[in-house]
């Protein structure tokens, strides 16, 4: 049924959370977890960080430590999370593609051929989320299979690294 199983992280203990609502039936079912953690590109950084300002055509800044740095604390995040999971004996890859988050999730789960897609939501709605977009919305919308979404709440995300 899910053979295998995409789960987005971004980094955060609010992100982690939806691994433990998939494990039981991970476990059950033999699935496969693919864990995915999206780096995003300089460019990407530019424009999010000046919306409706172009991205200088010469940089006021030394960028080159931030696309160095971002793929290192992503493998060691996802690093962190997947070594209890396969000490566990769960089948588990992972990947860190860079661009969109949204967009390479789509892709990512249409190339690897996932059956699931399992992601944390803050559950934001209206103002919220025109203000600061969803991206759990946009792979709902467009992704080629399934979604599992967990809604969490910050305090809750909180809770849990705390307790870790």
């Amino acid at each position: 049924m899910y053979k295998k199983i995409l789960i987005p992280l971004d980094g955060s203990a609010f992100a982690e959370q939806v691994i433990a609502c998939v494990q039981p039936f991970a476990e059950k079912l033999g699935s496969a977890l693919v864990l995915l953690q999206v780096t995003t590109p300089l460019e990407v950084l530019m424009t999010l960080a000046n919306p409706g300002v172009p991205a200088p055509a010469v940089a006021m800044f030394d960028p080159q430590p931030l696309p160095d740095a971002e793929p290192t604390a992503a493998e060691e995040c996802l690093s962190r999370v997947v070594e209890p999971l396969r000490k566990q004996r769960y089948s588990v890859e992972y990947e860190l593609p860079a661009g969109h988050a949204a967009a390479v999730i789509i892709e990512r789960a249409q190339a690897v051929g996932v059956d699931l897609i399992a992601m944390t939501t803050h559950g934001r709605g209206g103002l919220g989320r025109l203000v600061f977009g969803s991206v759990a919305d946009a792979v709902l919308r467009h992704a080629p299979c399934p979604i599992l979404l967990v809604r969490v709440r910050d305090e809750q995300a909180l809770a849990a690294r705390s307790a870790a």
